[in-house]
């Protein structure tokens, strides 16, 4: 890492920057590294010298970069540097530790009609081949990878670091190894999604390379960066006539994530008319999806409108309470 760090701590910090790049995912590490950035250039520019940190310090910079930003991305950013200074406190320095902050959970994720699921492919199969793309093999990808999410549930970081070998296609499972908060997992899948992986591999000349990316990026040494699946879905929206504006406080709008949303919802729906009891598919659900809690799978069966209203009407049933209120623990 090619970081300069500023402040009295600064050889502190690329110590720990090095443990949490090893420790984090690409996008934890990448706000990770901007929030102790920030707290670096703030002690640098207050003239620190003496390794310690007090409350009015903490507290001065919390001020001053949350102004602007959402109670949500603020608390978020205490976790972090709270993170960071019981670090510091663990080798030795007097160190004031900020008590996360909770705030209330506004998010409304977006659900994908059949229609919109439908043209979402439909854009995503029309994908050119084009010389000389940054990605020659987009055209290929983008068709299955979606399909894989949306069919799956999955995580975009999930999914673009899947090799070959971890696909079991006598079993039909997938197994995650790249996953939030570092749980792998066993993930089923359907005769006929099997068989498109299958023909997939085929197609990208992989089959029987068991270390390639299922879904590589500009070679076949690295996989497709996430950020670059998010531009491809963006343009797929867009030639999709699903618009991204006109949302409210709290309500994202559709993206790439909602696909996850969208799974989430309609596995817990189909679950009820095939007969399951509640109370035996949610903790099922919560375990496909790779969460440590109903409460994270509580957040993905909330939305708006009266998209699958006998969904909730059974959720809450199951729940019986036991959400009175979600909150966000930073």
């Amino acid at each position: 890492m090619a970081d300069t760090y500023k402040s009295c701590f600064k050889d502190d910090i690329s110590v720990y920057m090095e443990v949490r790049f090893h420790e984090l995912s690409k996008d934890a590490f990448r706000h990770c590294r901007h929030v102790v950035m920030s707290f670096d250039e703030y002690i640098h520019g207050l003239g620190l010298d003496e390794k310690r940190v007090t409350f009015e310090t903490v507290e001065g910079w919390i001020r001053k970069t949350g102004t602007g930003i959402t109670a949500n991305t603020s608390a978020q950013h205490v976790h972090y540097i709270r993170h960071f200074l019981l670090y510091l406190s663990e080798c030795g320095y007097s160190c004031a530790i900020p008590r996360n902050i909770r705030v209330k959970d506004t998010y409304v994720p977006y659900l994908y009609s059949d229609d919109e699921l439908t043209r979402i492919f439909r854009a995503a199969d029309s994908i050119e081949n084009r010389e000389p793309p940054k990605n020659k093999w987009a055209y290929l990808e983008m068709p299955m990878l979606l399909r894989l999410l949306y069919c799956c549930g999955m995580r975009v970081g999930e999914a673009v670091n899947i090799t070959v070998g971890d696909i079991d296609f006598y079993r039909q499972t997938i197994l995650l190894r790249v996953t939030k908060k570092y749980k792998q997992r066993l993930v089923p899948i359907s005769d006929e999604l099997a068989d498109q992986i299958y023909r997939y591999c085929v197609s990208m000349e992989i089959l029987q390379e068991p270390a390639a990316f299922v879904f590589p990026g500009a070679d076949r040494n690295s996989p497709l960066a996430a950020n670059s699946v998010r531009n491809y879905f963006k343009a797929i929206l867009e030639k999709s006539g699903i618009t991204r504006e006109g949302y409210g406080k709290g309500e994202r709008g559709p993206c790439l994530h909602c696909l996850r949303h969208t799974f989430a919802v309609k596995s817990f729906a189909k679950s009820g008319k095939e007969g399951m009891n509640a109370r035996d598919a949610v903790p099922f659900l919560s375990t496909y999806l790779g969460h440590d809690s109903l409460q994270e799978t509580e957040k993905y069966l909330k939305y708006s409108g009266d998209y699958f209203s006998d969904t909730v009407t059974m959720f809450d049933e199951f729940a019986g309470g036991l959400f009175p209120e979600v909150k966000f623990d930073a």
